[in-house]
């Protein structure tokens, strides 16, 4: 790959974690890239491990994954070098982040897991997040795992209004 294409892969994932203004993971990141077509899954895996290499992008661990975020370094390099990214890159950039941002941010705001306990049990573990600690937890049980995988595709869906719910009712 040409180093000009290189660096403008580059500044196209600084852009978007800046004009994301989130935490993602590295999948949430790749799908971007790769269903806009902006960069392609090869392309983007050596971007990432030499933007965290140069520190302009953050890895950070938790116990729901690593996710990234621009550094200050990235930032700066961002201002100076912005001009450097193609305008249509940016403007596509931006209304993707204007129309998408709620969604990301409540994917990694939210957890739902589940572990076998015993034969025909399951605990079922959901969580709410924010900067990536949890604020709310609500572990179930249940008897068979079809439940336990119903339980975690409804979270998403129902988690605000149960954590409102509870807050509200508890703060009373």
């Amino acid at each position: 790959m040409q180093i000009e294409a290189i660096a403008q892969n580059k500044l196209l994932v600084l852009y978007l974690l800046k004009a994301i203004n989130i935490h993602l993971s590295e999948l949430q990141i790749l799908r971007i890239v790769t269903d806009n077509s902006w960069i392609n899954y090869f392309d983007f895996k050596e971007c990432m491990f030499e933007l965290i290499e140069s520190k302009l992008v953050q890895k950070k661990e938790t116990s729901n994954g690593a996710f990234f975020t621009i550094t200050p370094l990235g930032s700066t390099t961002l201002f100076e070098l912005k001009k450097e990214l193609f305008n249509s890159q940016r403007k596509a950039i931006d209304a993707y982040c204007l129309a998408n941002r709620d969604d990301l941010r409540l994917e990694t705001e939210l957890f739902a897991d589940y572990v076998k306990v015993d034969e025909s049990e399951y605990k079922v573990m959901l969580k709410v997040l924010e900067n990536q600690i949890p604020v709310f937890e609500l572990n179930l049980t249940t008897y068979s795992q079809n439940a336990a995988e119903d339980f975690i595709k409804k979270w998403k869906d129902v988690a605000p209004k149960i954590y409102k719910n509870t807050y509200d009712n508890l703060a009373e």
